[in-house]
């Protein structure tokens, strides 16, 4: 019987206790789909003992899914002042994601053809705005 090399026998542990620990992160929370161009809202608590959860909105210019690790970068404005925010999903103190409108770019017409928006922080602030 051949042995794995250690490196190998190392990084297949190292999966398993990554897949336990997503599922212990996930427990049965289930996120609508969307993908870069649409806008979001984020339920987010700004601290554990915090009982109101603050809103961000914005628009979805990067996804990243990487099981416990996956996040989505948001891009929006507020007071004329625009801001960029990466927010991890399966944290504990986000509590709900809803999808406000699917295609935001495109008002709803097309899909955005690229997986990452950054070229969005080089425009008009009116261009991805949401209210």
């Amino acid at each position: 019987m051949k042995h794995k090399i250690p490196r190998k026998r190392a990084s297949s542990m190292l999966n398993t206790l990554q897949a336990e620990e997503f599922e212990m992160l996930k427990k049965g929370r289930q996120f609508p789909e969307f993908r870069a161009g649409d806008s979001i809202q984020i339920d987010h608590l700004p601290h554990m003992s915090s009982n109101e959860p603050e809103k961000l909105r914005g628009v979805v210019i990067a996804k990243t899914n990487r099981k416990s690790d996956s996040s989505v970068t948001l891009l929006n404005t507020e007071y004329g002042v625009p801001f960029v925010r990466r927010i991890i999903l399966y944290s504990p103190l986000v509590t709900n994601v809803t999808v406000l409108q699917k295609k935001f770019l495109t008002k709803g017409k097309k899909r955005v053809k690229r997986a990452k928006l950054y070229y969005l922080m080089d425009r008009r602030p009116d261009t991805y705005t949401v209210n």
